[in-house]
């Protein structure tokens, strides 16, 4: 479900509103502020395939901890 702008629903995964957002090519300024956020609260941010996220991914899956790899295995499966 999309609320609005990325880092609108990278904030309500941060506050526990959401388990998982997840979405394909974004620019940093889409995400920075709700990875800040996500980082913050204790989340976890990847992309979806799993790599590492870090400012030149155009990809991000956020989520808890408890929760990512399950995502991202659902995300990356065929």
């Amino acid at each position: 479900r999309r609320l609005g702008s990325a880092s609108i629903d990278l904030a309500y995964v941060a506050s526990g509103k959401l388990d998982a957002y997840w979405e394909r090519n974004l620019k940093l300024w889409d995400v920075s502020s709700g990875v800040l956020l996500i980082k913050e609260a204790g989340g976890k941010i990847t992309e979806p395939s799993g790599d590492s996220w870090n400012i030149n991914s155009k990809d991000i899956l956020a989520s808890n901890t408890k929760i990512h790899e399950f995502v991202q295995q659902k995300l990356t499966t065929e």
